[in-house]
């Protein structure tokens, strides 16, 4: 009789250390919820890396093309290169005194 004790003492330890179905499931959806934020946090920081990379690479493009446009207008706002321009767009030609007329009252 104390052989057939001794096994229901241990049938009785294991049943009080189980889980119940229900509370395996909670865990087990609990877990997946966690890593499933895990992995949609880490998603977005990949997509927020990628689109800072290209607001960079944008800037950098965008820089280069504000020296490019600098350098042309100050190219086009020198005195020799108004000068021409004003030579070719309105026939303008350069002073003479001889042709010079004073206009008087």
């Amino acid at each position: 009789m104390a052989v057939c004790l001794q096994y229901q003492s241990v049938y009785v330890r294991r049943e009080a250390r189980t889980i119940s179905a229900k509370a395996q499931v909670v865990a087990a959806v609990a877990i997946l919820g966690v890593l499933g934020a895990r992995v949609w946090a880490k998603l977005e920081a990949t997509d927020l890396g990628y689109q800072l990379a290209q607001a960079r690479q944008q800037t950098v493009e965008l820089d280069m093309e504000r020296r490019e446009l600098e350098l042309q207008r100050s190219v086009l706002m020198r005195p020799d290169s108004l000068a021409k321009s004003a030579r070719e767009m309105v026939q303008l030609s350069d002073h003479s005194p001889g042709k010079t007329i004073k206009v008087t009252y």
